[in-house]
């Protein structure tokens, strides 16, 4: 179970009849208790509100504490402006 407020990256797939499909990958921070797989709303750093499919990747899920350093120090840049 990945907890609310957790960092995580979810994948959007979009589909087109005339382009090929396109799956993006949108990281933020999780807005409710969720499983990998599922569908669940994120908050990003810029202050967007996504939805999608958690990623099954598990980059940042298992490197919390190697990756999580990095990305507070993004947003605390963010903050400061």
């Amino acid at each position: 179970m990945i907890k609310k407020g957790s960092l995580i990256e979810i994948e959007e797939v979009s589909y087109s009849a005339n382009y090929p499909d396109a799956k993006v990958f949108i990281r933020g921070n999780c807005l409710s208790n969720c499983n990998i797989g599922e569908i669940v709303n994120i908050k990003t750093i810029t202050g967007h509100i996504m939805s999608g499919i958690v990623s099954k990747c598990k980059f940042l899920y298992y490197n919390d504490k190697k990756n999580r350093k990095h990305f507070k120090e993004i947003l605390l840049i963010n903050l400061k402006k």
